[in-house]
């Protein structure tokens, strides 16, 4: 991997934009689905794909041939590295997904995730536990803001094998408590994390940055509305591109 593969990218600073509690993240959620009518798959397809970005660039900026193990979990952060994968496999890279936990126990959203990449003879390997094999690339999507506590089971073997290798985390790394900002054992010490939306506090806790690594802002569609309703400034900084450097 370059000294920097995000060079490219337009920046924000840190102190321009608002950082969000995970209660907000909750509330932004709630306000798109609930009142905008801007519904999880829409959102998802969003994140993943600037996620997909984000991995091209980590490998050099050509995908083709590239072996990529994607870890995901149950929930929407599962199934936005779902739709990374699709957009990997587009994109002439090889991806594995490795899931956290059975078929039938993904959301519905990212069920249909899974469908399609199956579909498109994408592998996918239920709790793989530590072997993903010779990568290229790691990108995890295994655990969300929703974390407390430390992770357990299939995601916490996953989680395991991530280290030594290079790793993308979807906007959190897995085993890093944003509601705490504690750092739980085990956890992804991702080179680079995409967040979504707004950047979080939780990531700039005391010990986060060293799992977060390089920190990238995606753009998943969130009107200046929602923010203004909540108080928060409304300003887009996205103006430059759909995914950023967040620079100090």
């Amino acid at each position: 991997m370059t000294p920097n593969p995000f060079a490219h990218l337009p920046t924000v600073a840190s102190g321009s934009v608002p950082w969000l509690s995970v209660e907000q993240m909750r509330e932004v959620d709630r306000l798109m689905i609930d009142e905008l009518g801007i519904v999880l798959m829409q959102m998802m397809e969003n994140a993943g794909r600037n996620l997909a970005v984000a991995a091209r660039a980590m490998l050099g900026g050509d995908a083709r041939g590239a072996r990529v193990a994607v870890l995901c979990g149950p929930g929407g952060n599962g199934g936005g590295g779902l739709v990374a994968a699709r957009h990997l496999a587009v994109a002439g890279a090889e991806p594995a997904v490795h899931l956290a936990s059975p078929l039938d126990g993904l959301a519905p959203v990212p069920r249909h995730q899974a469908a399609a990449l199956a579909a498109a003879e994408v592998p996918l390997t239920e709790g793989a536990g530590r072997h993903l094999g010779a990568v290229d690339l790691v990108v995890d999507a295994l655990l969300g803001y929703s974390l407390s506590g430390a992770p357990r089971g299939a995601a916490a073997q996953l989680i395991a094998a991530t280290q030594g290798r290079p790793t993308l985390a979807l906007d959190v790394p897995s085993g890093l408590e944003l509601s705490t900002g504690i750092v739980r054992q085990p956890a992804v010490h991702a080179d680079a994390t995409v967040t979504l939306a707004l950047p979080k506090e939780g990531l700039r806790a005391p010990g986060a940055p060293g799992a977060v690594g390089r920190l990238l802002l995606a753009d998943i569609s969130v009107p200046g509305a929602v923010y203004a309703r909540m108080g928060l400034d409304d300003r887009s900084p996205f103006g430059h591109g759909p995914l950023v450097r967040v620079e100090p």
